[in-house]
């Protein structure tokens, strides 16, 4: 686990407790919901949206809001991304995932309900009306990913970096973006701070899907609590496909230096984003 994100990990559950607590705790859609939400899982994102904050010497307490709201938009991806019709995957984050723990049609309704639970949270924060709109705008860019995903297993997709590019910048790099945009917003940014912390996004974003892609092919099921080596047995298109092991490594540091550098306007302010994305080209699971 990464040392920044550890730091902000059990504030995170805990505003997604107090998201969840106006909800009926004993319906079985809640009981799912909350199972999903949360899991055990890194907290990337909120606690991006509360670094950014923080970074650019906002209230903490504005940034309430947008993280929970972030982290139930991914939450929802990966419930359906789990599903037979999609992934058809059995484990996540070291437990069944949720149509295995309960079936398919409440892990659907989950799913469903999470994103309309995340625009009703901000809707009602500071500055609400923006931030529903970037979340919005890139949840569908997310989804646009994934459907790139699964033409890429049908093999629709050129084995090129270009093409890996585009698709990883919508199935990961999307919510990676609008966290830092929602932080900002959350801080009353400027523009070129927003543009600063949107380009470092873009490069983190990338960099923490190919650090996946290298950690499918070499880790094991143990360590990542999800199954490995799919991606090569459905031929999807990943980092390993296009540069192979060695390439990827080298990309993966190349993009870790992009970061860095896209971080020097932000000054010392910026410590804990240059420390976080440090760790992420290392990660191990």
């Amino acid at each position: 686990m990464s040392t920044v994100l550890e730091h902000h990990r059990a504030a995170c559950d805990a505003l997604l407790e107090r998201a969840l607590a106006s909800r009926s705790s004993d319906s079985e859609l809640a009981k799912a919901i909350h199972y999903a939400l949360l899991a055990p899982g890194k907290r990337l994102r909120p606690a991006l949206v509360r670094l950014t904050n923080q970074c650019l010497g906002g209230d903490l307490a504005d940034a309430d809001a947008p993280a929970a709201a972030i982290e139930m938009i991914h939450a929802f991806s990966l419930v359906h991304d789990d599903l037979p019709a999609l992934d058809n995957d059995d484990l996540r984050r070291g437990r069944p995932t949720l149509h295995r723990h309960t079936d398919e049609a409440t892990a659907i309704l989950a799913g469903d309900a999470m994103p309309m639970l995340a625009m009703a949270l901000l809707a009602e924060a500071p500055r609400g009306s923006k931030m529903c709109a970037v979340l919005s705008e890139a949840t569908l860019r997310m989804i646009e990913g994934q459907m790139m995903d699964m033409a890429a297993e049908r093999e629709e997709l050129p084995v090129h970096k270009d093409a890996l590019q585009k698709l990883q910048a919508g199935k990961t790099g999307a919510l990676m973006v609008a966290a830092v945009q929602l932080g900002a917003l959350s801080a009353n940014a400027s523009k070129e701070q927003t543009h600063t912390l949107s380009i470092w996004a873009s490069h983190t974003g990338e960099l923490f899907q190919l650090t996946d892609d290298l950690l499918d092919a070499t880790a094991s099921t143990e360590t990542m609590g999800k199954r490995t080596g799919k991606d090569a047995e459905k031929f999807k298109l990943t980092g390993v496909r296009v540069y192979g092991l060695d390439g990827l490594r080298d990309r993966i540091q190349k993009r870790c230096q992009d970061a860095l550098e896209a971080l020097k306007p932000l000054g010392s302010a910026a410590d804990d984003l240059r420390k976080l994305t440090d760790e992420m080209a290392s990660r191990r699971h």
